[in-house]
């Protein structure tokens, strides 16, 4: 008998924390066996190149999709492929050097998509100079040695019949010290990305002289990437579809309404207004960098590949057959539609 009593009070109590879920609209958690989960780990703390993801997650559509998104933001595009490799995260958005010397090395990677394929750098200079091909000889602020943010910027300065091989590059830092270098008198140019730059150029003492994406459109920026045995787990893989269809929503709502994209990410970065955020969504628009379609681009990898291995930054030839994973972006698109 009180085994009979027991059992019914279970029951009851189940019952109650079902229908307490359905009346305070929580009632997909009520049901979390029926839901996926994913674990995503960012180089940076929340800025411009997550917005798509960002977009998704803030405004309720994973959710809403029954995807739990696990986030994690650390410190550096090294720090999260090592949360990759590891197993502690299912995927991470990084740039291609660190994807191709992983790959390179060994990894089974696949690259499945992106938030922002294409790079937003923009190269600065000082009021005194010119153009692009006026910093032969002058002083050029970069992150390190041999990195992307040294050697992009001699490439364009040779495209616009400099001398890239003269310019005197500084290790500064970050895209904020470098700008600070700048504004400073420190140093004659510098590149940063499409945030920084707006921000320089309010304070009135830099100008735009390049914009990359504009130089070398096929040049790419961050990827989603994942190891080839997580990504063929089943339930990682539905979790993966939802997720490419959730960034592609958000790609093409910052795409079509860029205030409320602003609105978004202010949330995340309060020190920074609505304001600003908008005036650099909208530039980044006009630069069309968003994975409208999933980002997935063959012409970026072979490109992004050609030239990292012709600047010695990956030990060897990586090609989109080799790296690229469709099934996710696909799948996705056939339930959005291309943009």
């Amino acid at each position: 008998m009180k085994d009979s009593i027991s059992r019914r009070n279970v029951l009851k109590a189940a019952s109650a924390l079902t229908l307490t879920a359905l009346a305070t609209g929580n009632w997909q958690r009520a049901f979390a066996a029926d839901r996926d989960t994913l674990k995503v780990v960012f180089p940076t703390t929340e800025t411009t190149y997550q917005l798509p993801y960002l977009v998704a997650k803030d405004t309720g559509w994973f959710d809403e999709h029954g995807l739990d998104v696990e986030e994690l933001f650390v410190n550096g595009d090294a720090v999260a492929m090592r949360s990759v490799l590891s197993k502690a995260a299912d995927v991470t958005l990084v740039g291609p050097p660190t994807v191709f010397q992983a790959y390179a090395n060994g990894a089974k990677l696949k690259y499945i998509g992106s938030t922002q394929p294409r790079v937003d750098y923009q190269i600065l200079g000082s009021p005194g100079i010119g153009s692009v091909q006026d910093l032969s000889n002058r002083s050029f602020a970069s992150a390190a040695p041999s990195d992307m943010t040294t050697e992009v910027p001699r490439l364009v300065i040779q495209k616009h019949g400099g001398d890239g091989n003269k310019v005197r590059f500084l290790q500064v830092g970050g895209h904020s010290a470098r700008l600070q270098a700048l504004e400073a008198g420190k140093v004659d140019g510098t590149m940063v990305n499409t945030l920084t730059s707006v921000i320089g150029q309010r304070g009135g003492k830099v100008k735009v002289l390049s914009k990359v994406a504009e130089e070398f459109p096929d040049m790419g920026y961050v990827l989603y990437t994942g190891l080839s045995d997580v990504l063929d787990d089943p339930a990682r893989a539905r979790a993966l579809t939802t997720f490419m269809q959730g960034n592609i929503y958000g790609a093409r709502l910052v795409q079509n309404d860029p205030d409320t994209a602003a609105r978004i990410l202010a949330k995340r970065v309060p020190d920074l207004s609505a304001d600003i955020l908008s005036q650099v969504i909208k530039e980044l628009n006009s630069n069309n960098v968003w994975g409208l379609d999933g980002g997935l681009d063959e012409s970026m990898i072979s490109f992004t590949a050609d030239i990292l291995l012709k600047w010695q930054m990956i030990p060897a030839a990586v090609t989109p057959d080799a790296i690229v994973d469709r099934r996710f972006v696909d799948e996705a698109l056939a339930a959005l539609k291309p943009a």
